[in-house]
């Protein structure tokens, strides 16, 4: 297994290119199903759940090919509607697949999905919204069997909004004869991201960004060729980075438009961010602001996916902090971690009070999840003395070399 070791204490300087979004990425993976024809997919990030994705494809029988941040996807050989427990459980979004799956074989099996480990993420929504489409589902020990003879027009009322389902409704209906609406529906970037990429091909979507979503009755989509979004959360770890260690990094591609709530978070920091039609650029003296209260919410507000990094940034902060986390239940995992190093953090159920200390010093840690072990990379970087990051394997999930990233802008990191 590999590790990161981190000499800290190096201001960061220069220019980073945000690379693909992962969180977009994987459902546009899986959209791919829903046509024979070829499917060309560029800034598709050079990550594990990619790989893993693109594993998946091929078992269903596609033909895939990636090199240089693109991605080459057919179909049309597509005739398996099984994904195997191993390959479900290298992570979460493999439940994407079960939309476009239905929607191409009219049957699917699935494994309940793994992924980091972060509280309760039942797929229940998505399980009761395909019943209300008209599909007959039922378990069979460990696998969900899926069956559907049409989609059925229907109007789809989310409890919550979640990404993954509304994504997932998406993927079903977007190649159906119904008409479908989704209320309450989740607001990403990346749901746009999905949505312009259906529409590409062919498919009639509208509303993607806003709390409903309509579908139209499309008989038969085509092959198209895409350009991913690119990477809020991993433009955001970098910036929180820059905050925690000082420096001035150019963030290129960097949609500031979606961050507006993690931008103003930085600026309350007390670091200067200048936005430009190209990226933004993040600047920061060291002198961290405290955040009195500050919670996670679905999008627009501030995102679950950055607070592992933003509570790194404040165990440095002048005052104390606290952070109410509202969508992972056990998402505070890593802070254990952190105290390793001389944080001096209070847990309290599913939110944190952070003292900030003069700094922290370098210790061996473990990563149990993505964002966690980029929280503990950025602790890393921003600490006096060497520390070392296992779970490299986490990280690998989501950030593209992210070691030879925070290399070139002069930090002092590498693989083990």
């Amino acid at each position: 297994m590999c590790r990161f070791e981190i000499n800290g204490g190096k201001h960061l300087c220069g220019e980073i290119r945000t690379q693909g979004s992962k969180n977009s990425v994987l459902p546009i993976m899986a959209a791919t199903l829903l046509t024979d024809k070829e499917c060309i997919i560029h800034n598709c990030p050079d990550i594990s759940d990619v790989a893993s994705a693109l594993e998946i494809l091929d078992g269903l029988g596609c033909r895939t090919q990636y090199a240089n941040g693109t991605a080459v996807i057919c179909a049309a050989d597509a005739d398996n509607c099984k994904i195997p427990r191993v390959l479900m459980k290298k992570m979460r979004s493999s439940v994407m697949f079960l939309g476009p799956m239905l929607a191409r074989k009219k049957e699917a099996a699935i494994c309940r999905p793994g992924g980091c480990r972060l509280g309760e993420r039942p797929i229940d929504i998505h399980i009761d919204s395909f019943k209300k489409l008209g599909a007959e589902i039922y378990e069979d020990g460990e696998f969900i069997n899926c069956r559907i003879d049409k989609v059925l027009s229907n109007d789809i009322t989310l409890l919550y909004p979640s990404v993954g389902a509304t994504e997932n409704i998406m993927l079903l209906c977007a190649a159906g004869n119904a008409e479908v609406k989704i209320i309450n529906s989740a607001r990403e970037p990346e749901i746009v991201d999905l949505q312009n990429f259906l529409n590409k091909m062919g498919a009639d979507i509208r509303g993607a960004g806003t709390d409903t979503i309509r579908i139209c009755p499309r008989c038969k989509l085509c092959g198209c060729e895409y350009r991913v979004m690119p990477d809020r959360i991993v433009a955001a770890t970098y910036g929180c980075a820059v905050a925690m260690c000082g420096g001035n990094v150019f963030l290129k591609e960097a949609e500031a438009e979606h961050l507006r709530v993690f931008v103003a978070v930085l600026r309350r920091l007390g670091c200067d961010v200048t936005t430009y039609d190209d990226g933004m650029r993040v600047s920061s003296d060291k002198k961290i602001l405290c955040i009195p209260s500050l919670k996670t919410l679905p999008y627009p507000g501030f995102p679950t996916d950055i607070q592992p990094v933003l509570t790194s940034v404040l165990t440095v902060a002048n005052g104390c902090s606290k952070i109410n986390e509202t969508i992972f239940d056990s998402r505070f995992g890593f802070t254990d971690e952190l105290m390793r190093m001389g944080a001096d953090i209070q847990k309290d159920g599913c939110s944190v009070l952070i003292k900030g200390v003069g700094s922290l010093n370098g210790a061996e840690v473990a990563a149990a999840d993505l964002r966690g072990g980029a929280a503990l990379v950025s602790a890393g970087l921003a600490a006096e003395g060497r520390t070392i990051v296992k779970g490299v394997e986490y990280l690998d999930r989501g950030y593209e070399n992210i070691e030879a990233v925070l290399s070139g802008v002069g930090a002092d990191i590498r693989r083990i």
